[in-house]
């Protein structure tokens, strides 16, 4: 395989750094072009020795696939222009889309070459089987809740993965389940058939997501707990290596699993 361009939309962000860092471990892929938003503090000096820029035509040109974890706005941008050259594939675990944001994110997607997972990594992606499968066979005697802790600078809660765990519920459930979102209250029971969240917030955890399932005298917990940030920095250069070459679709890391 000749080396893949990979070009980092946010490369002074913690996971963009991340990205950089660990891409050295991989030797068909090469960081070509690191873009960053006008007036960063980082515009025009250097990460790995390439010049941090904000021109997103030069990121497409010079990039097979581009690694971004933005934010929904910036990664919409950034498939505004992608959809005008159809020259890149792109690779993003951007979370915290709203109805909207996700609506435009999936019709922009539409013909590009495109692999998303709210998290990038693997061991969070055998922990979504497991729930489904856990889900197929308790969904109709079990409250289930989904606990997940990160630290205080993430804005979105719940998490994507939070929620993407409850879509695995959801798959293997064989009851309807909706979302309940805990809040303060003095006299409301819990609600049947829902799948509720609680999210918590502090210091510099990377993240910890357990799905419960509650029923009488029994429970079971599956959970996942990342230790180090390069898991998912990692992931999504294992997903650059396998996308490069696909179709038009959009992947997850789900499919480079099967």
């Amino acid at each position: 395989m000749n080396d893949v361009r990979i070009g980092v939309y946010g490369p002074a962000g913690r996971m963009g750094q991340s990205v950089v860092k660990q891409s050295s471990n991989f030797k068909n892929l090469k960081i070509a072009s690191l873009f960053e938003k006008k007036g960063h503090q980082m515009i025009g000096k250097k990460i790995n020795n390439l010049v941090v820029h904000t021109n997103l035509n030069n990121l497409i040109d010079n990039s097979d696939i581009i690694i971004d974890f933005t934010t929904p706005l910036a990664t919409i941008e950034l498939l505004k222009v992608i959809k005008k050259t159809k020259k890149t594939a792109l690779v993003t675990g951007t979370t915290g889309f709203s109805k909207i944001q996700e609506k435009k994110f999936l019709q922009l997607s539409e013909g590009l070459v495109v692999l998303r997972s709210f998290n990038m990594s693997f061991g969070v992606n055998i922990l979504k089987s497991l729930v489904k499968f856990a889900s197929e066979n308790l969904s109709n005697v079990a409250d289930i809740e989904i606990s997940e802790i990160h630290h205080r600078l993430k804005r979105d809660t719940p998490s994507g993965t939070a929620i993407s765990l409850a879509e695995s519920v959801k798959d293997g459930s064989k009851i309807s389940k909706g979302y309940y979102y805990r809040k303060e209250s003095k006299n409301e029971i819990r609600k049947k058939h829902k799948i509720a969240f609680t999210s918590i917030r502090g210091g510099d955890v990377i993240g910890e997501h357990t799905v419960y399932f509650f029923m009488d005298g029994e429970r079971i917990e599956l959970t996942h707990k990342a230790n180090d940030r390069k898991i998912f920095s990692n992931g999504a250069l294992k997903a650059a290596e396998w996308l490069y070459g696909k179709k038009p679709g959009l992947y997850s890391i789900l499919d480079m699993v099967k």
